[in-house]
C-alpha cells in the first residue's frame, strides 16, 4: 500500500458501523473496569473517562498502518519489516498522545502523581500517563498486525467482488447483442419478399450496426455518445421496415453526449417500445428518446405512442436483462419504471447523479 492511499483506508474503517461498536464497547468495560476497583486515580476525572477511547481509536486508525505500508502494489508488508516500521512509529504516536494527556489532564490535588515500576530487580518512579505508555505499547503491534491483517483480507475480498461483477456485467451484455440481432433479423424477413432493395438495404445497416454493437458491448463504460449511434443506426433499419409508421423524436441535450456509463442502457428500452409499442399497432406511433436531469439524477425516458401497455405484460429477455444489470450498479441507484402515461407508454431509468457545481 502507498501513502497516498492511507486516508482513503482509514476512513473506510471508521465508515464501519462495527469499528465504532468496538471503540465504544471497549471504552465502556474500561472505564466501568476502572471505577469499580479502588485503585488510586492517576488523572482527572474527565481523563479518566476519555483515554480509553481515545485510545482505542487511535490504535484503530494508526496502529495498522506501518503493517500495511509496502511503498507499491501489495496489500501488507512482510512481518519482519512490518514489525521494524511499527517500532517507530508507534513509539512516536504514542508518545505524541501521552505528551496530550499530560498537558491537557493535569492530576486532581490529591490524586497519585506516581505509580511504581519494578524491571529486573530496578525500580522507577514514573507519571500515571508514561504507565499507560508502557501499557499499551505491546497492544499496538499486536492489534496493528490483527488490523492489517483483516484489512489485506477484505480488499482482496473487494477485488475479487469487483471482478466477478465485472465478468458478470459483461456476460449478460454478451447475452444482450446476439438478443439485438435475432430481433432484427425477425422483424426483417417480411421485407426479402415484399421489398428486397429495401431488404438489402436494411441488412448493409445492421451489418454496421452489430459492428458497433460488438464494440460498444464489451467496454465496461463508453461516452454515451456511442449509445446513441447505436440508437441511430438501430431505428434506421428500424425505419426502413416500418416506413412512415415510426416517427422518431430526440431530446437528447449536448452535454449527455460526455457523460460516461455502462453501454446498453437505452438500447434495451427502444428495442422494447418498437417491438411491443410499436410494431404491433396498425398506424404505428411516435417513438421519443429522452435525457434529463434533476438535482441528483440523471433520467432516461423512453416512451412511444403504438399500443397500449397491457395489463398482463411481461417484461422480455431485453428489460430482463437489463435489470439484471441494473443489480451490478449500487452506487448509481437505478429505478427502473414501466407505466402508461396518457397515450404514451413509457420507460424511465434513474441514476444518482452528482452534477458538478
Amino acid at each position: 500500500m502507498r501513502l497516498r492511499d492511507f486516508p482513503a483506508s482509514t476512513l473506510h474503517k471508521f465508515r464501519t458501523p462495527s469499528t465504532w461498536g468496538a471503540i465504544f464497547a471497549y471504552g465502556l468495560f474500561w472505564t466501568a473496569l476502572r471505577f469499580m476497583t479502588d485503585l488510586p486515580r492517576g488523572l482527572s476525572m474527565w481523563a479518566e473517562i476519555l483515554v480509553p477511547f481515545l485510545t482505542l481509536a487511535g490504535n484503530v486508525a494508526l496502529a495498522p498502518l506501518p503493517w500495511l505500508w509496502t511503498g507499491d502494489q501489495r496489500k501488507q508488508a512482510a512481518p519482519l519489516r512490518g514489525f521494524l516500521q511499527a517500532l517507530p512509529w508507534n513509539t512516536f504516536w504514542l508518545f505524541l498522545l501521552t505528551g496530550l494527556l499530560i498537558v491537557l489532564a493535569p492530576i486532581p490535588a490529591g490524586g497519585r502523581h506516581q505509580i511504581h515500576l519494578s524491571i529486573l530487580g530496578q525500580h522507577f518512579l514514573l507519571r500515571p500517563e508514561w504507565g499507560l505508555f508502557l501499557f499499551n505499547y505491546p497492544f499496538t503491534f499486536i492489534l496493528g498486525w490483527f488490523l492489517a491483517d483483516k484489512e489485506r483480507a477484505e480488499a482482496s475480498e473487494r477485488e475479487l467482488q469487483i471482478l466477478a461483477d465485472r465478468t458478470r456485467a459483461q456476460a449478460l451484455q454478451a447475452q444482450l447483442n446476439p438478443h439485438v440481432l435475432f430481433n432484427v433479423l425477425g422483424g426483417l424477413t417480411e421485407l426479402v419478399h415484399e421489398d428486397p432493395d429495401a431488404a438489402e438495404e436494411a441488412l448493409v445497416g445492421l451489418v454496421d450496426m452489430y459492428r458497433d454493437l460488438m464494440k460498444h458491448g464489451t467496454a465496461l463504460r463508453d461516452p454515451l455518445k456511442l449509445e446513441r449511434a447505436l440508437l441511430k443506426r438501430y431505428l434506421g433499419i428500424e425505419a426502413i421496415r416500418l416506413g412512415e409508421r415510426l416517427q422518431v423524436e430526440w431530446n437528447w441535450p449536448v452535454w449527455a453526449d460526455a457523460l460516461e456509463l455502462p453501454p446498453l442502457l437505452l438500447q434495451p428500452l427502444v428495442e422494447n417500445a418498437i417491438k411491443h409499442g410499436i410494431a404491433p399497432a396498425t398506424q404505428g406511433g411516435r417513438l421519443r428518446v429522452e435525457v434529463l436531469r434533476s438535482e441528483s439524477a440523471l433520467i432516461f425516458r423512453v416512451g412511444n405512442t403504438g399500443q397500449a401497455l397491457k395489463s398482463d405484460y411481461q417484461e422480455g429477455t431485453g428489460l430482463g436483462n437489463l435489470r439484471e444489470r441494473l443489480t451490478l450498479m449500487p452506487t448509481y441507484k437505478p429505478a427502473l419504471t414501466l407505466a402508461q402515461e396518457g397515450a404514451w407508454v413509457v420507460a424511465q431509468l434513474s441514476l444518482a447523479w452528482r452534477w458538478p457545481s
